[in-house]
Order: structure tokens, then C-alpha cells, then sequence
């Protein structure tokens, strides 16, 4: 996480490599800061941990989909992904773990392939 540091800052009318992601870096922990410390001062229910169940299958999930992603193509390993993800709630359905699989995917396919034109390996190389 140190990479970053060697790069030049630059000034606003010439923009270093290093610009950008250290305003944006600075933007975004204002932003946290300007949520977290008055919820330090506001009285209400403690949290609860959440259950081991959840925190396991979207941990479990990650990693298989990074396994997965460079053999089997982006298709299956998101398939993969959302549905050992949706064990992490209880409630839902199988139906709605299939239909929400076919969206996510097609939806992630027109943005990132066909909107973006960004070259994935969609299916398995065989």
C-alpha cells in the first residue's frame, strides 16, 4: 500500500500521477469523518456482531471467485460469487438466488463489456 508514495503530486494547472488519488484519498476520509464522529455522540442501540454464518459465506465467496475468475472466465465465477454469497441470508429463496444470479450477470456484462468495451474472459478457454 506504500506504491503510491514515490509518485509526483503536481499542481491543479499540472497534474502529477499522484494528484488525483491523494485529493480523492483526502475527499473521501472527510466525508467518513464528517459521518463517524457525530455518531460518536448520539445516543441509541449498541451494535450487535453479525452472525458467523454471513461473514463466512462472503468471505468464502470472494475467494472463490478470485480462484475462479482466470480458469473458468467471469460468467461462472460470478455465478459462483452471488451464490455462495445469498447463503449468507437465510430468507432467501432459491428462485430469487437464480433470478438474482442471471441479473447481476447480464447487468455486469452490458456495463463492463459492452459499455466500457473492457476485454474479459467471459467463458472457460477450452
Amino acid at each position: 500500500m506504500l506504491f503510491a508514495r514515490e509518485y509526483r503530486f503536481g499542481t491543479p494547472a499540472r497534474m502529477g500521477p499522484g494528484f488525483f488519488p491523494t485529493i480523492l484519498g483526502g475527499i473521501l476520509a472527510a466525508l467518513g469523518l464528517s459521518l463517524a464522529l457525530p455518531a460518536l455522540f448520539r445516543n441509541g442501540e449498541p451494535l450487535t456482531f453479525p452472525g458467523l454464518r454471513p461473514m463466512l459465506a462472503i468471505l468464502t465467496a470472494i475467494v472463490v471467485f478470485a480462484l475462479l475468475l482466470a480458469p473458468l472466465g467471469f460468467v461462472i465465477a460470478a455465478a459462483a460469487l452471488i451464490l455462495i454469497a445469498g447463503l449468507a441470508d437465510p430468507d432467501l429463496r432459491p428462485i430469487e438466488s437464480a433470478g438474482l444470479t442471471l441479473f447481476l450477470i447480464a447487468f455486469s456484462v452490458v456495463i463492463f463489456v459492452v459499455a466500457l468495451g473492457l476485454p474479459m474472459n467471459l467463458w472457460p478457454n477450452l
